[in-house]
């Protein structure tokens, strides 16, 4: 008898994160709505992923993984893993990343009383670096309410100033019937998300941004998401007018012809950038000359980069560690006011994101202590992925370090049937990091 399909296929692709893979791991496992699999496929790392990923597929047998030869980028090993997704619904998760226990549960409510085919969430920024600001993916853009985003939100995201910007960065639920045969783009190495959100807006799918900010997203140096190259923007519009010839519709002509522009001029500020950063002064002077609009965006870019290191310094020198006490009541030395919702739970809503927003923001620049003091405080912990937890039993569920019990950390073989390694192909060489902020 066939294994009944599980509400909820989570798609993970994993290339050398064997640092960040149990926090990931653990989130997922977490969650509240228990009729899920786990899929995760590693992109040929060369550290010690796949050796964690065994044993979480050991520990828990709602996880499958498979392990590539060669790396091929996260769109190939995101469409491995859909092709082993056997969900209603597919959520797509990172490997770096965290999630709130209650997220993919409210999410599957929402999509159902939207009668929607993708529901995504704003997502609150974390990092064990210092942090210029506490900030959300979407800012000032997030929805209020339920919104359902059309053909010009995807298109335009980013570029009209009006719009939503980065939806092409939100991990969504999608209805696994409406993606068929969609898979993400092999050509795109950046934007193969926005890609992929985009032709399923125009296959008809219904996409709602929630009023909800549960997804915490990591920000660090090995990050490929927030470094794009102008090769990548010249992809980007490869495959897009691919798209406007193949569809052969004038609203979307039109659409793509502003964002064309709008990558054309950042593949220019880009290319800029890169001959600051390799001291070729002379050529950035002349680019400067040619495109003076260009020099606001490098400066903003110049002093963003000057405020981290400000930040650094000053958590370095003089910022002393501070203690949380996490509850639903904040009386005595060290207690945070935590929001709730009308229901007495933790609120994740967008109205409370600027809340944690804030306090991830503090506990990057800072070491931090926290002690869940009740169920509330626990529920917090998964809020502040980097402080340093003191409850009894709580650490391994807020930071992903290796406790007893949690199922990063139990050894032991896989099952043959859960794990696979593709045997084709060859081993295929880092290709270094970039050298282009995104």
């Amino acid at each position: 008898m066939a294994d009944p399909r599980p509400q909820v296929s989570v798609i993970m692709a994993s290339r050398n994160a064997a640092a960040y893979l149990p926090l990931a791991i653990r989130a997922v496992l977490a969650q509240t709505l228990t009729d899920l699999e786990l899929i995760i496929i590693d992109d040929a790392s060369e550290d010690g992923s796949w050796a964690v990923i065994r044993a979480a597929v050991a520990a828990d047998p709602r996880i499958r993984a498979q392990r590539r030869s060669h790396s091929g980028g996260p769109a190939i090993a995101r469409n491995d893993a859909l092709a082993l997704a056997r969900g209603e619904w597919v959520a797509i998760c990172d490997s770096d990343d965290s999630q709130h226990p209650r997220r993919l549960e409210m999410m599957l409510n929402a999509a159902g009383d939207l009668a929607a085919d993708v529901v995504a969430d704003d997502m609150i920024l974390f990092s064990g670096q210092p942090m210029a600001r506490g900030a959300t993916i979407l800012g000032q853009h997030a929805p209020k309410v339920a919104r359902m985003l059309n053909l010009k939100d995807l298109v335009l995201s980013g570029v009209d100033p009006e719009g939503i910007s980065h939806i092409g960065y939100l991990k969504p639920l999608i209805k696994r019937c409406f993606l068929n045969d969609l898979r993400y783009d092999p050509r795109l190495r950046i934007g193969e998300d926005h890609d992929l959100y985009l032709r399923l807006v125009l296959a008809g799918a219904k996409m709602w941004a929630l009023p909800m900010a549960a997804y915490l997203y990591r920000r660090h140096v090995a990050s490929t998401s927030y470094r794009n190259v102008p090769r990548d923007l010249t992809a980007q519009m490869g495959v897009l007018d691919n798209l406007v010839q193949q569809q052969g519709r004038a609203d979307l002509a039109e659409l793509a012809h502003v964002r064309r522009q709008a990558l054309l001029r950042r593949h220019a500020q880009l290319e800029l950038a890169r001959d600051v950063r390799a001291g070729h002064l002379g050529r950035a002077l002349r680019r400067a000359v040619m495109r003076p609009d260009h020099l606001p965006w490098l400066a903003s870019v110049l002093r963003n980069r000057m405020e981290l290191k400000v930040q650094a310094a000053a958590s370095r020198l003089w910022r002393r560690p501070q203690r949380w006490r996490l509850g639903g009541r904040s009386d005595g030395a060290g207690g945070v006011t935590l929001p709730m919702d009308a229901d007495g739970a933790l609120d994740l809503s967008a109205a409370a994101a600027p809340v944690w927003a804030r306090m991830c923001c503090e506990a990057s620049r800072r070491e931090v202590e926290a002690e869940a003091v009740d169920a509330l405080g626990q529920s917090a912990l998964w809020m502040v992925p980097t402080v340093r937890t003191l409850a009894a039993g709580a650490s391994d569920v807020a930071n992903g370090t290796r406790a007893r019990g949690s199922a990063c950390a139990m050894a032991g073989s896989a099952g043959s049937e859960r794990v696979a390694v593709e045997s084709s192909g060859y081993q295929q060489q880092n290709a270094g990091r970039d050298d282009t902020d995104g």
